[in-house]
């Protein structure tokens, strides 16, 4: 304990807690967390209006990045090696190379198509957050960024040909 009485922070800063406010909400009219193809999905990202002069500029992009916390996420089931979608058919892999949202941080993160831009609310479609997901900030996507050569296993194909083309619903 430090003299504030507080607990000592390790070293390594591995283990730091990390505190962390959302910037906004979204709306849609996604109830459970059930699979579907959330390609298809219209929601409304809700920002804190004291933030609304942040978004200045951001509609002159056709998609941005949405990094979300995935709350109802089951808080203690963490298990380090599972089935892609809890799909048997598809392989053992660690946690980190898939999208699930059972994870030790329940981070999720999609690009999306931005379809407008009014005050603090942003429209788009193809997010894979159900209704009242806490959004914890918002990024242009900018192509440069990406890799041309990026590689995927043949499992995440499997995913693809399942939901469709272009689907992000492969958590």
């Amino acid at each position: 304990m430090n003299k504030l009485g507080e607990m000592k922070v390790p070293e390594d800063g591995v283990h730091s807690p990390i505190v962390i406010m959302p910037v906004g909400r979204v709306r849609n009219e996604v109830t459970d967390t059930g699979k579907r193809d959330w390609i298809q999905v219209v929601s409304e990202i809700t920002l804190d209006p004291r933030l609304e002069e942040g978004l200045d500029g951001l509609e002159e992009f056709s998609h941005i990045m949405v990094l979300f916390w995935m709350h109802h996420a089951p808080p203690d089931v963490n298990p380090l090696k599972i089935h892609p979608q809890m799909r048997a058919d598809l392989p053992l892999v660690g946690v980190f190379a898939t999208r699930s949202p059972m994870r030790p941080n329940p981070l999720g993160i999609s690009v999306v198509r931005l379809l407008e831009r009014k005050g603090n609310v942003v429209k788009v479609v193809g997010l894979d957050a159900i209704d009242g997901t806490p959004v914890l900030d918002i990024k242009p996507y900018i192509p440069s960024g990406t890799p041309a050569s990026a590689t995927v296993p043949p499992w995440v194909h499997k995913l693809h040909h399942t939901y469709g083309e272009g689907s992000q619903s492969c958590h």
